[in-house]
């Protein structure tokens, strides 16, 4: 979850099929003459409550977590623990196992099907690293190379909150300008009410492709020389009701979809040669959860914060 400064992005003139639209200078968002990417509302008969995903042909599911108990999650998921701000002024404590101690409030629980990320604001103590606020970070214990990922999730609306969907190598580094150049972290979804209250962001971030290597950084498709952001967005009217966001990885491109609706779209710059520094994207990388609470993108915090909730109905791998 890189700090991206998302609406300074720039992005080179898509066209045809591509979901991304791009303005000139001199108009607000949205709107033709504008210099912000644009992302409309493509028609479509998908069904937003669509229970079973949207996974293309020619995938096998290979694993998942239906959230139907706790004892799976535990044998799923690890879980990462304290409150060190996380690289970008968090505000929250991560529970170890999805329990804090003090309390015996659960912030990773499983009921009725679904598991719900839950975050609380709690008296600051020792145990919460001194922290107002409780939440998890949980990683698969599996990793994968390429295929189709997908989440169904309700997210928390509430302002502060910063829930996400993301992945990061299995083996390392995870710090995506390491000299070695095998750095890399994929964003599925990450949603931010203070930025956006309608926005869903997908990023797939590379040394040479990222905020820190330049706002103008992307992925350059070598059959057609248009260049694509490393991060862009997507509209959804109803973010705290149920979608679908996932993920098509192959060796030559990243997409992102939201119900099934294309919004993103990363190629490999180098699809006949291994060059790590641009697509560092050949490797197993494994998937995280979790529900930040403030920092430097989520922002200020509800005044009348007491708890939200990221409730998941099932995680789903897919591969060919």
């Amino acid at each position: 979850m890189l700090i991206t400064a998302l609406a300074s992005f720039c992005l080179i003139a898509c066209s045809g099929e591509d979901p991304v639209y791009w303005y000139d200078a001199g108009a607000s968002e949205g709107v033709p003459g504008s210099n912000i990417p644009y992302y409309p509302e493509k028609p479509g008969n998908q069904d937003a409550t669509k229970d079973d995903g949207f996974t293309p042909a020619g995938y096998t599911l290979v694993w998942s977590d239906e959230f139907d108990s706790q004892a799976n999650l535990y044998s799923k998921w690890n879980f990462e623990k304290g409150g060190t701000g996380w690289g970008n002024n968090e505000l929250q404590y991560y529970c170890d196992n999805g329990v804090y101690g003090p309390t015996g409030q659960q912030t990773a629980s499983v009921s009725d099907g679904t598991l719900k990320i839950t975050a609380y604001k709690v008296k600051p103590s020792g145990q919460s690293d001194n922290r107002e606020y409780i939440s998890v970070r949980m990683n698969t214990k599996e990793g994968w190379e390429r295929g189709y990922i997908e989440m169904r999730a309700k997210l928390p609306v509430i302002k502060g909150c910063w829930p996400a969907l993301w992945m990061l190598p299995s083996d390392g580094p995870y710090y995506v300008m390491d000299a070695s150049g095998w750095g890399g972290e994929i964003d599925i979804m990450e949603y931010v009410p203070n930025d956006h209250p309608n926005r869903i962001y997908f990023s797939a971030h590379c040394h040479d492709a990222t905020r820190a290597a330049g706002e103008d950084t992307g992925y350059v498709d070598p059959k057609t020389g248009k260049k694509y952001s490393y991060c862009q967005f997507g509209s959804i009217s109803t973010p705290g009701d149920w979608h679908c966001y996932g993920m098509e990885w192959t060796a030559d491109y990243i997409r992102g979809y939201i119900d099934g609706k294309e919004y993103f779209y990363a190629p490999n710059p180098r699809p006949t040669e291994v060059y790590q520094y641009s697509w560092p994207f050949n490797q197993k990388f494994y998937l995280k959860l979790n529900l930040a609470i403030g920092g430097d993108w989520g922002g200020d915090v509800a005044a009348n914060f007491t708890q939200a909730t990221y409730e998941i109905d099932w995680v789903r791998v897919y591969q060919k």
